[in-house]
């Protein structure tokens, strides 16, 4: 017959297989009755077992066991064997083996069929390998019904024995929940022999499967064990029990006769851990503390930085340095200090979730601040947020709680709703910014402030962008911002650095948080523990196992007291016996886990439920999660008190959280994945009902929680509402992160069935959230596509475009000159959704593509004349900017005269955005065409349109009327435009404003005569430029440096000039009037080689600076 295991053929008078020495078995597939090898029938029920041979299990192909045993192996571990591969074999290890088996299989096929019986089995597969490789075993032979695992090679373990048992009882655990979802079949039962002793590595392969040189009797007894045990039991050899019986309680069966052995071999059953029991509350004999170690330095940092904010000088720290390294800690002591007391302290922190949750660490900074808990209704958030920002600028308070609440993603009506109607995208973003400021700005003035925000490698990029503006308050303001973050996040917390280094160096104090060397590791042991001096070879291994890592030495210790290696003895703690025989784990994962493994059941199973909700869980929403978890108010003291989790109450609101995110994080990856699917969806549906009255606030954490529990209705629905509200606060980056999940999901479900007005909508708002981002020619690409969705397409061929260009522009003079022919149509809201994509499209061609922009804007021209501008919003004011278009491209002045004409006829005074923007463009014009009888500056007009954030046009006609009084010879004027724009640089965070800042400024430097304060603006604006990828502004700014090199007579630095400014030309393509200043510098560059070469005599020089200068005259007199 053959074996089950190896496969291999023996007679049927064996009884063990001659190959491998397991038990021959003849089951009944009917009574299950275990039958002589050489029987036809069975000897209890008289069932025929022939057919049962047939329905051995299969043997699995190399690329099967591959896949499913590298399915749960932990990342990157494969590599790290095989690349050892040489170096173990020929090596004589010490292994324990673990062979395990399933009884009863050979009955199951009988009874369901070998195709659902596999099923089944698939499925166990999958519980022996996670639990194997959950205690660092590697599966080293998968058997029809069974697999034989290694601990101890091929990586080597010093606890090997202990985790075989560790992983022997977690198998029988989680195949008897496995039996909880079985229906209508008798129980799954693994029968499981454990041995340890010495082997000789021979070859590994590639599926990380062992052959021995010289076995011994080894991997033998260890099978030999699993013949012997019963069902649903553990057996092991003396010398496992000699090695482990301090952890684990074991029944010794006696002796036992092995084949292959002269002498009967000592048998133990193991029964459980020892402390596998729930344990009474306990009181301060598991806490532990020790002053702080090794950080003195970095804590008189902090201080200094801390005294510099009382007397006046902000400054920005950051706090960076691995996990568990003690970065918290340092900010804990800091808030002992007396010196803090003078300041006043909020603290926000990302979330391990949060890399796409709009502002979430800025909102839960400003909840603190606010005392809103998270049981509060809107009303009463809002109402307390309103209440704190009362305290501080009551003179603002609507204003700037309008736009904060925004940030914080609360519902507005009335006059806080009317306050920032018709805002949004960059728009809202600023004022939110602006408004932020004040309020931190405010805050400052009365106290000192200190804000403290944790975890910043998980926050959202939108956070990022925020904080790096607001970080420049330090220069003028009593603030201190303290960021933690570990390192190598480079979209997070490197970009912080980065920023604060390149913008803020004076301001800026960088403090890394370095391992503790073993000297300070040591003290640290020690004074936590009393420690006598023959356990000193102990403490020696646990600092340097440590690595310095603080938090490792505190779960080392935190594990002694679980186990009672440690006990209190007259108010200290001491080390026991025990001490000789525990085992130091060696990486923080395997501490933690440790710890977590020998939590009795269901207390383990509650904290697994709390470290899916995340790092912090509310009371409320683990209480609803694990409804079948008993006491949990107790657990929860016990976790609290062996200092795994704490606890806290935000505004009566109770709060718990991991003692540190490594803790939460090892919990949540030892959970099986189908598990884990559950509690997410778990998770979900508890948020839902505890937080229905505002759900609005969780969009993105429920797409989050659905997506990893595979509901993907769900998830889409909470994408796109998680996109909308992110638009809706501003957080653009994480609109487009949600959107594009969406869209993918979404054409994942339908594929071609998809509708294609869904799509339009999608796309489109990927377009925007991209536009609001400044990413103008992606957002460019998926307006294209959701115009294309919507009906609109545009011509292929360069014929079909210059015939629509004909027909569009034909159709915009004949609106002009004959208007009561068109304005006619009402617009529906489709037509309302399509203008406002042509309009963002051209406002995004506008700096990537002048060419495409001129042509396009006439397309728009067209359609917007079809309509009753007056029903559209802002209609007049995008019809003026027809003025701008044909301004710049440097023709048809009179027809842009007459546009502005039309527009100004149908603007109502209080109607100030359409008012500014015709004044803007009236500007514009006036520039090209050096026409310099124009309005006054209308400083109100701006500051009203820069309270609707309105700042790009308001920016634009700043600059304009700057331009206009250096023509005129009105410089303080011009003086006091270039402050303008700094001033809404800085406040609003407007890049576009800082660009065109410096060239202003270059310009009024010209005209008062200072040409090297000139060209160290210049070099100030093309590095900014050159960062911000405004290429435009780049040529722009060496165009008009080649003009001053020129004028301090450095040619060949002129010449220089010249060239990098062609180079950004070919790039951007710059319309006329941008085109027109390289012209204008070539032209004097040319000049100047002329005359030289007149007065040397130089005849090639002379005629070709005299064709440069012709073709020069040719093109500036073409334009109009």
């Amino acid at each position: 017959m053959k074996c089950p295991k190896c496969k291999i053929e023996n007679s049927e008078t064996r009884k063990f297989c001659k190959n491998c020495g397991a038990k021959l078995q003849n089951l009944c597939p009917q009574c299950g009755y275990n039958n002589l090898p050489s029987d036809k029938f069975c000897g209890e029920c008289g069932h025929s077992l022939s057919a049962i041979s047939s329905q051995i299990p299969k043997k699995f192909s190399f690329d099967e066991k591959t896949k499913k045993i590298q399915e749960y192996l932990p990342k990157g571990l494969t590599e790290e064997i095989l690349i050892k591969r040489n170096e173990i074999e020929g090596e004589r290890k010490q292994v324990t083996v673990m062979f395990c088996d399933m009884v009863g299989f050979t009955p199951l096929v009988e009874k369901l069929g070998p195709d659902k019986a596999y099923a089944i089995m698939g499925q166990v597969y999958d519980i022996l390998i996670h639990c194997v490789y959950k205690y660092e075993g590697t599966v080293n032979e998968m058997m029809g019904d069974g697999i034989m695992a290694l601990f101890g090679a091929p990586i080597a373990l010093e606890d090997a024995p202990q985790r075989a048992l560790w992983s022997a009882l977690s198998i029988h655990r989680e195949i008897g929940k496995f039996n909880d979802q079985l229906k209508g079949i008798r129980p799954i039962k693994m029968r499981i022999g454990i041995h340890t002793g010495p082997v000789v590595v021979g070859t590994l392969g590639n599926d990380l499967s062992i052959e021995f040189k010289a076995v011994g009797d080894t991997v033998n007894l260890a099978s030999r064990m699993e013949g012997l045990a019963e069902s649903g039991t553990t057996y092991v050899t003396k010398e496992n029990f000699r090695l482990t019986k301090n952890l684990f309680r074991f029944e010794a069966l006696g002796k036992k006769p092995v084949k292959g052995k002269e002498k009967a071999v000592s048998v133990y059953k193991l029964l459980s851990e020892k402390g596998d029991v729930y344990r009474p509350r306990l009181g301060s004999e598991r806490m532990i503390y020790s002053e702080m170690v090794g950080r003195d330095k970095e804590l008189n940092k902090l201080e200094l930085q801390v005294m510099k904010v009382i007397n006046g000088k902000g400054s920005v720290v950051n706090i960076i340095g691995e996990a568990g390294i003690g970065k918290s800690r340092l900010v804990a002591e800091l808030k002992n200090q007396d010196i803090i007391r003078k300041v006043i302290i909020v603290e926000g922190r990302a979330i391990s979730i949060g890399r796409n949750l709009s502002f979430h660490p800025i909102i839960d900074l400003l909840k603190e601040w606010a005392g809103i808990k998270e049981s509060d209704g809107e009303a009463i958030a809002f109402e307390k947020l309103g209440s704190a920002i009362r305290k501080i600028y009551p003179e603002k308070t609507d204003e700037v709680l309008s736009f904060v609440a925004t940030l914080m993603g609360m519902k507005l009506s009335g006059k806080y709703a009317e306050r920032i109607k018709g805002i949004e995208g960059e728009a809202l973003e600023k004022l939110i910014l602006k408004n932020m400021r004040d309020l931190l700005t405010k805050a400052s003035e009365l106290t000192p402030l200190v804000i403290v925000m944790e975890d910043m490698h998980w926050a959202d990029i939108s956070s990022i962008e925020l904080m790096e503006l607001l970080f420049h308050l330090a220069e003028k303001q009593r603030i201190l911002f303290i960021n933690l973050f570990r390192p190598g996040h480079k979209e997070t917390g490197d970009r912080l650095v980065e920023t604060v280094k390149e913008r803020l160096p004076v301001y800026y104090t960088e403090i890394l948080v370095q391992p503790l060397d073993e000297h300070m590791g040591e003290a640290l042991i020690k004074n936590m523990l009393n420690i006598k001096r023959r356990y000193y070879p102990i403490v020696d291994k646990i600092a340097h196992r440590a690595d310095g890592n603080p938090f490792f030495i505190e779960e080392v210790i935190h594990s002694f007291i679980d186990e009672k290696v440690v006990v209190v003895k007259d108010g200290k703690f001491e080390m026991t016996e025990r001490i000789d025989t525990v085992v130091i784990p060696n990486t923080i994962n395997d501490v933690v886990m440790f710890r977590i493994d020998r939590l009795e059941e269901k207390t383990r199973d509650l904290v697994k439920v709390a470290s899916v909700i995340g790092r912090r869980f509310y009371y409320r929403i683990l209480t609803e999660v694990a409804k079948t978890v008993e006491d949990i108010d107790n657990r929860l003291s016990y976790l609290k008190e062996i200092q795994l989790i704490r606890k806290r109450k935000r505004m009566e609101e109770l709060e718990y959280f991991f003692n540190h995110a490594l803790a939460q994080e090892a919990v949540y990856e030892s959970i099986l994945l189908q598990k884990r699917k559950e509690l997410h969806l778990k998770v979900a549906e508890s948020i839902e009902k505890i937080f229905c009255e505002r759900l609005h606030e969780f969009y993105g954490m429920l797409a989050y929680h659905y997506s990893k529990g595979e509901d993907e209705d769900k998830t889409e629905d909470y994408l796109i509402k998680a996109g909308e509200e992110a638009l809706k606060t501003s957080a653009s980056i994480e609109a487009l992160h949600y959107y594009q999940d969406a869209m993918e999901l979404y054409l994942k479900k339908y594929g071609e069935a998809a509708d294609p007005g869904k799509i339009a909508m999608l796309e489109r708002n990927i377009a925007l959230a991209l536009f609001n981002k400044g990413q103008y020619t992606e957002a460019v690409e998926h307006f294209d596509k959701a115009l294309v969705y919507y009906g609109e397409k545009s011509p292929k061929h360069s014929i079909s475009v210059i015939f629509k260009f004909a027909v569009c522009f034909i159709n915009f003079v004949i609106s002009l000159y004959l208007p009561y022919l068109k304005f006619k149509k009402i617009p529906t809201q489709r037509d309302r959704e399509i203008i406002l994509l042509y309009v963002r499209k051209l406002e995004a061609l506008g700096v990537t593509d002048p060419k495409r922009f001129f042509v396009e804007s006439v397309y728009t021209l067209k359609r917007l004349a079809n309509f009753d501008l007056t029903k559209i919003e802002n209609g007049t004011a995008l019809f003026a900017g027809a003025s701008v278009v044909f301004s710049w491209a440097g023709i048809f002045f009179g027809l842009s005269r007459k546009t502005l004409e039309f527009c100004e006829k149908r603007i109502y005074e209080d109607d100030i955005k359409s008012m500014l923007f015709y004044k803007m463009c009236a500007l514009a014009l006036n520039c090209v065409a050096s026409n310099y009888e124009v309005d006054y500056y209308n400083d109100d007009l701006v500051t009203q349109n820069l309270n609707t954030g309105e700042i790009y046009p308001s920016v634009l006609y700043i600059f304009h009327q700057g331009n206009l009084n250096i023509d005129r010879g009105c410089l303080n004027d011009a003086q006091r435009m270039v402050e303008k724009l700094s001033e809404i640089a800085d406040v609003y965070g407007n890049d576009f404003s800082r660009t065109i800042k410096y060239e202003l400024k270059i310009k009024l430097l010209m005209k008062c005569r200072k040409p090297y304060e000139a060209i160290n603006e210049i070099k100030d604006g093309i590095n900014f430029a050159n960062k911000k990828v405004m290429n435009m502004y780049v040529n722009q700014f060496y165009a008009i440096k080649a003009r001053l090199q020129i004028m301090l007579k450095d040619i060949q630095g002129a010449e220089e000039a010249l060239l990098h400014a062609k180079e950004y030309e070919s790039e951007v393509e710059p319309m006329p009037y941008v085109y027109s200043n390289f012209l204008l510098s070539k032209f004097i560059f040319d000049l100047y080689q002329l005359e030289k070469s007149i007065k040397t005599g130089n005849e090639l020089p002379r005629r070709r600076a005299a064709g440069y200068l012709q073709r020069h005259c040719n093109t500036a007199s073409s334009g109009e």
